[in-house]
């Protein structure tokens, strides 16, 4: 019984070496470096990953893969990143090393970034644990054998909006080497071609989920991942795929202070091994450092503004008819020898910021300086910022951005005598538009941190 198991998994492991020569992975929605080098340095953050996939747990020679990757965004559009993996599959092991260059182009919402990687594979053969069938085989009787070739990716990935597609191509040059074996045909790496499509459907501010399809594979066959992943707030994510051929892939991830993440996934397979394979587990584990938009505040604000709102107010309310038009006409008064404001008076404000930006604008400073203007005279009233960005780059980075706008706000107040235990601070990213996003004004509309008064 033990030999006809082995005999089955050599047969199913045979089969699929010409899939395994881009190593499996049940996790790439968490790296998606690893599948396409057009994702280097879309983030705008520099990402480490290490993952480890047990490929068919209990088959003698099943794949183990072994992955740490890094990339990194310089300035603007350029990204660099870089890998090396260790796969081994029954008796031949490929280490590889990459090297890879990106660069990206922003037409208004539409964001397309070309991928180039270049490395090495170093293949090396040891049939000295092999069980064999036949003595004559030259594999088994050549002992420890290596070979190496070289190996180049491409790809392509745009976004727009919700809207995610990438196609790439590894082994696009392809190689042959028959480690020696003069009578052999020899170990060739063949073409693959690779392509993703997903969508992002937003349900509230805090879930969203993503129905995806990523597909693999030769002229001679391919293989289709059918996906659906939920996040929230980007915390907590998790999903459910369909591999044809193979079976379901269960996954789950979490940030830890948006800076480290921990992820697993485990693949049941349904067809060929599964009553011989406990299934296959991957973890990965990785560091996000995302650049922090720069938000000193402005020479105006370092000195307290206070004193001077005051004295503003104060002569404003000497005249019958009050219209303060020099604070942007945050409340209409008649005369009056008290300075209490009928809080149905209050307006609502919104703070622009620049794309990409979350340094408070100077255009900015009048609508702060009337809202530090009526939170001095009430001390009563609390406030709550909402941030939000437009749709332009990754979900993730604008959420991060919003974060960013939002504490640019709530610093200049606090820096101006307002308690920070009258501020409560949320942030949306691009969950809740204003305007549409579809032309510049829109976005610029979108591009805000809403002050609204509260109780």
């Amino acid at each position: 019984m033990r030999k006809r198991v082995f005999a089955i998994a050599v047969s199913f492991v045979s089969l699929t070496l010409t899939a395994q020569q881009t190593p499996q992975s049940n996790v790439y929605g968490y790296n998606k470096y690893s599948i396409n080098p057009a994702y280097v340095g879309l983030n705008n953050c520099t990402e480490i990953n290490f993952s480890h996939l047990n490929q068919w747990v209990k088959i003698e020679g099943a794949p183990l893969t072994s992955l740490v990757s890094v990339n990194s965004r310089v300035g603007k559009s350029l990204g660099l990143g870089g890998q090396i993996l260790i796969d081994k599959i029954g008796m031949l092991q490929q280490v590889s090393g990459l090297g890879t260059i990106s660069y990206g182009l922003n037409f208004g919402e539409h964001n397309i970034r070309l991928g180039v990687s270049v490395g090495y594979n170093q293949y090396r053969v040891n049939p000295s644990s092999a069980i064999a069938f036949d003595n004559q085989d030259p594999i088994v009787n050549g002992g420890l054998q290596s070979a190496g070739a070289l190996n180049t990716e491409v790809g392509l990935a745009y976004v727009w909006k919700n809207l995610e597609l990438a196609v790439a191509s590894k082994q696009l040059i392809q190689t042959y080497s028959n480690f020696g074996y003069n009578s052999l045909q020899g170990y060739g790496l063949r073409r693959h071609i690779s392509g993703l499509v997903g969508y992002r459907i937003g349900i509230n501010e805090n879930w969203s989920v993503k129905p995806s399809i990523w597909t693999k594979g030769t002229n001679n066959g391919y293989q289709m991942d059918i996906n659906a992943d939920v996040n929230y707030k980007d915390l907590f994510f998790g999903g459910l795929g369909y591999r044809t051929k193979v079976g379901l892939i269960g996954r789950a991830g979490i940030n830890i202070q948006k800076l480290f993440f921990i992820g697993y996934a485990y693949e049941a397979p349904m067809s060929n091994i599964a009553s011989y394979s406990a299934g296959s587990h991957e973890v990965i584990l990785g560091l996000r450092l995302c650049k922090k938009a720069k938000n000193k505040p402005l020479d105006e604000v370092k000195k307290p503004i206070k004193d001077t709102l005051q004295t503003i107010a104060t002569k404003e309310i000497r005249i019958d008819t009050v219209v303060i038009t020099k604070i942007d006409t945050i409340f209409i008064e008649k005369a009056s020898t008290t300075k209490k404001i009928d809080k149905t008076g209050l307006i609502n404000k919104n703070i622009l910021f620049e794309f990409d930006k979350a340094i408070v604008q100077k255009e900015a400073i009048g609508e702060l300086e009337s809202l530090i203007n009526i939170m001095m005279d009430r001390p009563e009233i609390k406030i709550e910022l909402q941030g939000h960005t437009d749709a332009v780059g990754p979900e993730s980075y604008n959420t991060y951005l919003s974060q960013n706008r939002v504490n640019s706000v709530r610093d200049f107040l606090i820096a101006n005598g307002i308690d920070s235990s009258r501020i409560k601070c949320l942030h949306h990213g691009e969950l809740k538009p204003k305007a549409n996003n579809s032309d510049a004004n829109g976005r610029k509309q979108n591009r805000r941190v809403e002050v609204r008064f509260v109780e």
